[in-house]
């Protein structure tokens, strides 16, 4: 896990609540308007683990077993075009942000379907 400081390594795992799929991982228009523009993850762990802590704050998660999770690491999603930075939250300590160097442009289909593929989805967590 990252210090909090500096860069996330490479070796990190990288997990998105809702899995991998291109509409998961597409800007909502309230992630558009974020400095910089992109979507929450979380590093470091397990995909059980990302589901657990998402679990506590929010009850209307899905009940364990019917989660999906999207995992993958940081190095992949760098080689996908894309990367990842620190953005812990009282709530969250292990939160980032999954961001594109281009900002909101650069969330493009074509894109996007390059980050797929660095994905692998875990289900009923």
């Amino acid at each position: 896990m990252s210090n909090g400081v500096g860069i996330i390594p490479d070796d990190v795992p990288i997990h998105r609540i809702g899995g991998g799929s291109a509409a998961n991982l597409a800007l909502k228009p309230l992630e558009k308007t974020l400095v910089p523009p992109g979507i929450s993850t979380f590093q470091g762990g397990t995909p059980a683990e990302a589901a657990e802590v998402m679990r506590r704050q929010y009850r209307r998660m899905a009940p364990r077993g019917q989660t999906v999770v999207g995992t993958t690491t940081a190095g992949q999603i760098r080689e996908a075009g894309f990367d990842v930075i620190m953005h812990a939250t009282s709530r969250f300590p292990q939160h980032v942000r999954l961001i594109h160097p281009g900002g909101a442009d650069g969330f493009t289909d074509e894109n996007l379907e390059r980050l797929v593929l660095a994905f692998e989805d875990h289900t009923g967590l």
